[in-house]
């Protein structure tokens, strides 16, 4: 991306801090006051129940305000592997090292929902809206899918929930897939997050993936205004009620959006923030975004698992930190793994190669699936997982991405929603 462009993203991101901090409602922020509490917020899959466990950390939800998909919920309503957002206050506890983290308001929103168009064979990914999907061994398969296996799934017929963290261009990796069922009257409500590619303001249409998403008609929630190229890049959440087939010589989907909204944390400024998610941009060494969070580190940030040289896009983090301003500086760092997506840049020797601009080593218990260490070469895409030393991957599994076809999916023919609030593109 250019100079110019990173500028434009900058600022159409600064814009959306604004409108955040401007908004009605309860606002993390603020920090230790005279009760001896903080403000909190947090990003990240549920791990576990009792109250409920956001990325490990137990939150208090007694008096909770829940959201889900949309609509006012419980906790009955909630499943491990569901990205939510949590608002919370942080009292410390005489009794304990832990302190006490009261959740006052917690929101789960699919990350997408659609037709599964295809899949591998192995089952490592799904289509969907013209995403590709990465399923891992962490990923949990909701019981109603039979089997608890998405080898099962029908292409072209069902209805899948997933939800998961948006690591690039079209690109999810999935913490949850559920089966969606709707009865004979219903229709679906399409939904997509990713980053936007390609926006061209004279068709207001963009692309996620091999989406190509119609905005003419839809709501926009706190977007800056559509000109001058600030868009791409965004992380946005898109709904839409109705899906075509493209045509031309790549096929692709169309989704007629109802409602655009830039996606966030809907805080920010917080001295107790916790996110977990994959980067999308490196600016430079310690200033980095996880979709539309930037973060930065300084001299006191402590690093797990690695260090700042580390810190490529694709790599998965959780950052503890304060935020001001819609943007966080990391108190604390912790490297997960890697996860790159990409062609073959440069072979430098038989297992050592560039992917993009990262450089891979595999070894001798490297695990390839739809090839060997003797076909990577220039121009081959690849998904390699593994560890980052140094600025190096060191690869654990290395998957060789085929094209596949587009499954063509003919839901409901349906007008898209419209509603006069907030900002509609004529």
């Amino acid at each position: 991306m250019s100079d110019i462009r990173y500028q434009n993203l900058l600022a159409a991101l600064t814009l959306f801090a604004v409108l955040a901090s401007c908004s009605p409602g309860p606002q993390a922020g603020g920090g230790i006051g005279g009760t001896g509490r903080l403000t909190s917020v947090a990003s990240g899959p549920i791990t576990g129940f009792g109250s409920v466990f956001v990325s490990g950390t137990e939150y208090e939800t007694t008096n909770t305000s829940m959201t889900v998909d949309g609509q006012p919920g419980s906790q009955r309503d909630l499943k491990k592997g569901m990205l939510v957002r949590v608002k919370a206050t942080v009292t410390e506890r005489s009794d304990t090292n832990a302190p006490l983290r009261t959740a006052e308001t917690l929101v789960y929103e699919d990350t997408l929902e659609g037709v599964v168009q295809s899949m591998t064979p192995t089952g490592s990914h799904l289509v969907v809206l013209g995403q590709s999907v990465t399923i891992t061994p962490a990923t949990l398969i909701d019981a109603r899918i039979p089997g608890g296996t998405v080898l099962n799934l029908v292409p072209g017929r069902d209805l899948v929930e997933i939800s998961g963290f948006v690591m690039g261009d079209g690109v999810i990796r999935a913490t949850l897939i559920d089966l969606k069922t709707l009865d004979a009257t219903a229709t679906p409500d399409y939904q997509v997050k990713g980053l936007i590619a390609n926006h061209r303001v004279d068709q207001r249409t963009f692309e996620i993936g091999g989406l190509t998403v119609d905005y003419r008609n839809s709501l926009l929630q706190d977007l800056p205004g559509p000109a001058g190229g600030v868009w791409d890049g965004l992380l946005v959440d898109v709904i839409g009620t109705q899906v075509s087939s493209e045509t031309g010589s790549s096929p692709r989907l169309r989704l007629t959006a109802s409602r655009v909204r830039l996606d966030g944390l809907g805080s920010s400024d917080s001295e107790d923030a916790v996110v977990e998610g994959f980067v999308t941009r490196v600016l430079s060494p310690g200033n980095f975004f996880l979709g539309n969070l930037q973060v930065v580190s300084d001299a006191r940030t402590v690093f797990q698992g690695g260090t700042n040289a580390d810190i490529l896009v694709g790599v998965h983090l959780e950052v503890h930190g304060r935020l001001v301003g819609g943007v966080m500086t990391a108190a604390e760092v912790e490297l997960e793994d890697a996860d790159l997506h990409g062609a073959v840049m440069q072979v430098l020797s038989l297992g050592h190669f560039f992917l993009g601009n990262v450089q891979v080593l595999t070894n001798a218990e490297t695990i390839f699936e739809g090839g060997t260490i003797n076909d990577i070469v220039v121009g081959v895409h690849l998904e390699v997982y593994g560890s980052v030393v140094d600025g190096t991957v060191s690869a654990t599994k290395v998957e060789f991405e085929r094209v596949t076809s587009l499954s063509e999916i003919s839901p409901p023919e349906t007008s898209p929603a419209t509603n006069s609030a907030d900002h509609t593109v004529p």
